[in-house]
């Protein structure tokens, strides 16, 4: 085997290396893929719970409460037997005025207090702080640590602008922190502050976020935990930080989904380039085939030759696609962190490193893909006789005489795919994995014949538009049905991906801006945070009166949300004066309808659910559904089901007066503000911003702006899947260029002919580029039902197990306009080198070719 390995497949290779480079390109891109996606993303999980671990410091448990721990519950857990400390706890994320360090992690303590809880590095030679004292005198007092400020230019005493709710505040370095422990949250990027003077910066009130309990020695997790609840009640969540940790992990999941499913197709991609280029390996050595046979070499010897040179470009890929992908990962954690902490309000900060077990699962995935998409071409091989291996051109011009079986199993296996997808037997990762394992086998035995089918029905017209190079093109793609079927294959699964997820992504945009027209009717949002899930200031609920009060304002709404726990999920549970919103307001109901939920809401301190709850938890109009408020667990009966999208975990809406009752908490996220008819609302806006100027922080938004930043925060969620489109384009290309070289490779002698009868080069080159873009006119026009049905699914099934929202179908015009637009010009490109070898093939070697 290794004599054959060097004198055979490695001679192959040597002659042929452009074509050896792109196979392993194949395996490349795929692993590089799935080493980026993998790494980043666990480098942003392991960033969240490393943030929440070191933060934590000795803490064992951790109290919270929606809306905030009064600060009274200090004391009372101070006096508690078992409880060794106490430390309350504010986060938030600032970002400083030079953007280029990066955002901040600034942390609230009591310092004084706090010793018994985290390690702050100011020991022995290390010690660098000024005095405590005059860190809790000063409200502009900081910690940094040395790694910031080493990069931010800072030294003690010295000052660092950053922005807060309030504008742009300036802080004084009162001590810098060693980097250990504590200090190594957040990957060093961390600001501590008294906590007090954090309740005044970020419009805590007199609430913490958290507190974090330390218990006395012999008590453990779970009799402190018991304790704790005892004496706190039902409204308080008593955790580890370990546990608070796995909690954000799995809001983010959903997320991270979306790029295990990118890395997912890359690397299926690949594979079917890998089977192009070895079907075509397999054709182009089929003399060499046939001599080992005459030889005595055995079929499994053949099959296992070809396997091995499988093995050694999976494992060649497997390792470049590691080192890319360890190149690009951290430019994608950024963008992952950016859109997790806009989407989910979550903060996650790391370094991305290539660990064993990516290395481990990048080689394994490359081994596998490389034998994969090799084992058909290896199996063909081994069945190649003698006699039929010196018959030249019996082997490429071979068509599957049989299709109509394997039409009618795919169509079979698609229907079957489809059925599974309406039934609702099967839910989550089992439900979307079996569909596409079904779908993606059927519609891979579809796309020979039918791209066959197409290739037939195109010829005579191209015939006829391209006297001369249209015979040409489809001679060459017809002539080697194998090849020619295999970069289809390739490209139209790689196409079908891309419409399917462009209609899902069209789709979810379009159902929000309609709702949004529906929901969004006021004229001005007053917003403290530009931040939608986790808000940096809340205003206080006196301020509604105020802002009542000026000039050209009608009405005035106080929304207020808070996400508490339900059943295992993070629900939104979001309050505001219905009696004027529903005046306003278009609901469309599930379940129920405008009067019941007015008088069920307004008048009978009931509540209304949006759908995917009622999706999620089976609760509906008439049911109940279960609360944890400061005074216990409140029922409230269900007055209507709506078709909402304020959550992908599911929604539950009260009225104002209900919430300030049960929950007794009257901060404000946002004012929604209508002006009087005839009112200019920019002229409303000044006024607003002038009399909260100073006072309180106030990002103001027209109806139209804060659309659109919702409409931002919609992109960010969707904005590393868009690599698809740039995956599909380099597919094309990589297939394109794979299959014309070794086209050009195989008509040598025929193009040789054709010159010595008179052919141009410029005719011949003419032609190669019409059969590139042939190939991707089939590869499209293949990909476009696949494309609306994989959108279908997209939007039914695989959005209603992940989101409990079934969207509208929508297919996605803008992206084919994409793709009508950059895949001829890819296309174009990627004949480029094969048009230009085959117009300077010289007759007199061309023709003893072979």
């Amino acid at each position: 085997m290794r004599y054959l390995l060097r004198h055979l497949s490695l001679s192959y290779a040597r002659r042929h290396l452009a074509k050896t480079v792109l196979t392993l390109l194949g395996v490349v891109v795929g692993v590089t893929t799935f080493s980026s996606i993998r790494t980043a993303q666990d480098a942003l999980v392991a960033g969240i719970g490393s943030t929440v671990d070191r933060v934590a410091g000795k803490a064992h448990l951790q109290v919270t409460m929606e809306g905030g721990v009064p600060e009274g519950v200090q004391e009372q857990l101070r006096n508690l037997p078992g409880v060794r400390a106490t430390s309350p706890v504010i986060e938030q994320i600032v970002v400083p005025e030079k953007g280029e360090l990066g955002s901040l992690m600034v942390i609230g303590v009591d310092l004084l207090g706090d010793r018994e809880m985290r390690d702050y590095g100011f020991e022995g030679d290390d010690a660098d702080l000024d005095d405590p004292l005059l860190f809790l005198a000063q409200p502009d007092s900081a910690l940094f640590t040395r790694d910031f400020a080493k990069r931010a230019g800072l030294t003690t005493g010295g000052t660092l602008a950053v922005r807060v709710p309030t504008g742009t505040r300036k802080v004084t370095a009162r001590g810098l922190m060693s980097p250990k422990g504590f200090a190594q949250a957040f990957g060093g990027n961390l600001m501590v502050v008294d906590v007090y003077a954090a309740q005044e910066l970020f419009g805590r009130g007199r609430r913490f976020d958290r507190i974090d309990v330390r218990l006395a020695e012999g008590v453990t997790v779970a009799q402190g935990t018991e304790m704790l609840k005892k004496a706190l009640g039902p409204a308080y969540r008593v955790e580890t930080p370990a546990r608070r940790g796995e909690q954000m992990e799995r809001l983010v999941a959903n997320f991270t989904a979306g790029f295990n499913v990118s890395s997912a197709f890359a690397l299926s991609i690949g594979i079917f380039l890998i089977f192009n280029a070895f079907n075509v390996a397999v054709n182009r050595r089929r003399r060499d085939i046939g001599t080992l046979r005459a030889l005595g070499a055995t079929p499994r010897q053949v099959q296992l030759l070809f396997l091995v040179e499988a093995l050694i470009i999976g494992l060649a890929g497997g390792a470049i696609g590691c080192v890319a992908g360890t190149a690009f990962s951290q430019a994608l954690l950024v963008s992952m962190g950016q859109s997790t902490e806009m989407v989910y309000g979550i903060s996650g900060s790391g370094i991305v490193h290539l660990t064993p077990a990516v290395v481990f699962h990048s080689m394994l995935l490359g081994l596998i893909a490389s034998l994969a998409g090799a084992w058909g071409p290896a199996l063909a091989a081994s069945r190649i006789s003698p006699t039929e291996a010196f018959a030249k051109g019996s082997f490429q011009a071979r068509v599957q005489r049989r299709a109509t079986p394997r039409l009618v199993f795919g169509v079979l296996l698609v229907a079957a795919a489809a059925g599974l997808a309406l039934s609702r037997v099967m839910k989550g990762d089992g439900l979307v994995l079996s569909v596409l394992l079904l779908g993606g086998v059927g519609l891979v035995l579809l796309i020979g014949p039918v791209s066959r089918g197409i290739l037939l029905a195109l010829a005579p017209p191209l015939g006829r538009l391209f006297p001369s190079a249209g015979p040409l093109s489809c001679d060459a793609l017809l002539g080697n049905p194998r090849r020619s079927a295999g970069t289809i294959m390739a490209m139209a699964l790689s196409l079908t991906f891309v419409l399917g997820l462009g209609g899902y992504m069209g789709s979810t945009r379009l159902t929000i801006e309609r709702w949004m027209d529906d929901i969004l009717t006021c004229d001005l949002f007053v917003r403290a945070s530009a931040n939608f899930s986790r808000p940096d200031f809340l205003y206080p609920g006196k301020l509604k009166d105020e802002i009542l009060s000026l000039p050209g304002v009608r009405t005035v709404e106080s929304y207020r949300a808070i996400r508490p726990q339900f059943r295992g999920r993070q629900i939104l549970v979001g309050s505001v004066e219905m009696d004027t919103l529903t005046k306003r307001v278009r609901y469309e109901f599930a379940q129920g309808d405008l009067a019941g939920l007015r008088d069920g809401l307004i008048n009978r301190g009931m509540c209304a659910v949006t759908e995917n709850f009622y999706d999620r938890f089976g609760l509906g109009k008439g049911d109940t559904v279960e609360l944890t408020t400061p005074g216990g667990v409140m029922r409230f009966p269900i007055a209507a089901v709506i078709r909402d999208y304020s959550s992908d975990q599911g929604a539950v809406f009260l009225d104002r007066n209900v919430f300030l009752k049960h929950w007794q908490d009257d901060r404000v996220d946002i004012y929604d503000v209508s002006v009087t008819p005839g009112t200019d609302p920019g002229k409303v806006r000044d006024t607003i911003r002038a009399r909260l100027s100073g006072r309180y922080p106030a990002l103001i938004s027209t109806q139209r702006e804060f659309k659109e930043e919702i409409g931002k925060a919609i992109d960010a969620f969707y904005a590393v899947m868009r690599i698809t489109v740039f995956l599909a384009l380099g597919v094309a290309f990589l297939g394109i260029v794979t299959s014309l070289l070794i086209s050009v490779a195989e008509r040598t002698r025929e193009i040789g002919i054709l010159k010595a009868l008179g052919a141009l080069p410029g005719q011949i080159a003419r032609s190669v580029v019409l059969e590139a873009l042939v190939l991707a006119l089939v590869g499209l026009v293949v990909a476009l039902p696949a494309g609306n049905l994989f959108a279908s699914f997209m939007e039914g099934p695989v959005a209603r197990a992940f989101t409990g929202w079934a969207m509208p179908h929508h297919y996605p015009w803008e992206v084919l306009g994409q793709l009508l637009v950059l895949l001829p010009l890819v296309s174009f490109l990627a004949a480029g080198i094969p048009a230009r070898q085959a117009a300077t093939v010289k007759v007199t070697e061309a023709v003893g070719y072979e």
